[in-house]
């Protein structure tokens, strides 16, 4: 199925999703537990850390902390689309996190990290929540997998403005067409 008629047929959910988000400081694990997750996967650029950083910030730190405490080791994945920091990122977080699994994979929405992280952690796609601040890549990849989407925005994320420009750039056009699609398919 094409991407924009796969991003038509879930336009109404994402823009419900989009409407519910949770921000990445306010984001715990026991509400994740709520959700039905016992696995989660998390977005880096925008969610854990700016564009292309190759370690999270603090806020990024706490909630995996937070979520290897709650889940355990390997249950909790980084999954990224930058394919530019993807080394970097897979050293840096195997230094730092040695309880968690970074995922290199097809490029979102394409579902196979999902699939790598419910084999790898013994989790049913039903049960892993993907946090991410895409709609049309993570978000999307949740809703086609079967998996549980959740939309984390960041209150506070130090950025350069190229590392901004890049964050927008990518997420308001993705919100834009959600939106639009959303509407044409009310009428």
């Amino acid at each position: 199925m094409g991407f924009l008629s796969l991003a038509a047929r879930h336009a109404g959910t994402l823009a419900k999703i989009i409407s519910a988000s949770v921000t990445v400081e306010k984001l715990t694990a026991s509400w994740l537990s709520s959700l039905g997750a016992e696995a989660v996967i998390l977005d880096h650029d925008g969610v854990l850390g700016a564009a292309r950083t190759t370690a999270p910030d603090l806020a990024g730190e706490r909630l995996i902390g937070e979520l290897v405490k709650h889940f355990g080791k390997g249950k909790v994945f980084v999954l990224s689309n930058t394919r530019s920091a993807r080394a970097a990122r897979s050293r840096e977080y195997a230094r730092l996190y040695p309880d968690i699994i970074y995922i290199t994979a097809a490029r979102k929405p394409d579902p196979e990290g999902l699939y790598i992280a419910s084999r790898l952690s013994g989790v049913p796609l039903e049960k892993i929540a993907m946090i991410d601040d895409g709609p049309l890549t993570g978000l999307l990849m949740a809703l086609e997998a079967g998996a549980i989407p959740v939309y984390a925005i960041r209150e506070n994320l130090a950025e350069t403005a190229s590392q901004l420009a890049i964050r927008l750039g990518v997420t308001l056009p993705q919100i834009a067409l959600v939106r639009l699609l959303a509407l044409f398919a009310a009428r």
